[in-house]
């Protein structure tokens, strides 16, 4: 499949979606270890059941994914909303909220970088590697202020992106030519650096309370992939234990000074200043 251009297109994430249906969700494990490391870094960075209005970025892990983990907030409060660009996605993420029974009904498709609520009308924001989908670092900076104006003064941003200091993160150029030659499976966007991301939050009126790296294993996806199924399909769920336990030991290299060359994704939490 050859990647369209730009990854924030509806055609583009519609089309990744109906191939996804087809293709399912092979990596069990590495879903499974995705979602309890989000729903850690939620619980560790924010007090969901007392948060009011909680926005979530994207629905593609609700849609198709065991990594998702908006379905198990919205067993903590009905008070939440997610959006997606794709109808395909929304359409599908309502379907396995109902299968969750969660309430599925603010669930919008809409673009981040153009969103249909009022001014400081969001008290919590989650977005997990969404913004990291765009072509241009132009369009983040335009999805942060979007984000900096639907959250309410005092509102928490939780914000994942992928982390460029990375010592396995690829050149751009070759994951354009990887996405030429229909070897990934949707668009792989530009980024910013950890210091960029702070300035910039800063800029347009964040003040940036913590900021980390998570998930510690190295690029490309595809080897990562191929290993958990290689393994599983050899040991025959014999070694899921031990894969289990493996990310879990990656994981302690969060608490080393070189996280940033080791995390795949930057995290940050970020509130909105009065004066933004």
């Amino acid at each position: 499949m050859r990647v369209d251009r730009d990854g924030s297109s509806t055609r583009h994430w519609d089309h990744v979606a109906r191939r996804w249906v087809l293709n399912g969700y092979s990596n069990e494990l590495l879903a499974e270890h995705k979602r309890k490391t989000h729903l850690a870094l939620v619980a560790r960075w924010a007090n969901v059941e007392n948060s009011g209005r909680i926005l979530k970025t994207d629905l593609f892990e609700e849609a198709f994914g065991p990594d998702q983990f908006l379905f198990d907030l919205g067993q903590v409060t009905s008070n939440v909303i997610g959006i997606d660009c794709s109808n395909e996605i929304v359409v599908q993420a309502k379907r396995q909220a109902k299968q969750h029974n969660v309430d599925e009904s603010k669930y919008l498709c809409c673009e981040v970088r153009h969103l249909p609520f009022p001014e400081n009308s969001i008290d919590l924001i989650i977005s997990n590697s969404t913004l990291d989908h765009f072509p241009s670092e132009t369009d983040i900076v335009t999805a942060l202020k979007e984000l900096g104006r639907v959250l309410r003064v005092g509102g928490t941003l939780i914000l994942t992106i992928d982390n460029k200091s990375n010592l396995t993160y690829p050149p751009y150029m070759l994951m354009r030519l990887w996405m030429q030659l229909g070897l990934a499976p949707y668009f792989i966007g530009k980024t910013l650096s950890p210091a960029k991301l702070r300035r910039t939050l800063e800029e347009i009126g964040f003040a940036v309370e913590e900021s980390t790296a998570i998930f510690h294993y190295p690029h490309p996806d595809a080897l990562v992939r191929w290993l958990e199924c290689s393994l599983r399909k050899m040991g025959r769920g014999k070694f899921d234990d031990a894969i289990r336990k493996g990310l879990a030991v990656l994981d302690k290299l969060e608490g080393k000074r070189s996280k940033y060359l080791t995390g795949r994704y930057v995290a940050v939490k970020a509130v909105k200043s009065a004066t933004s």
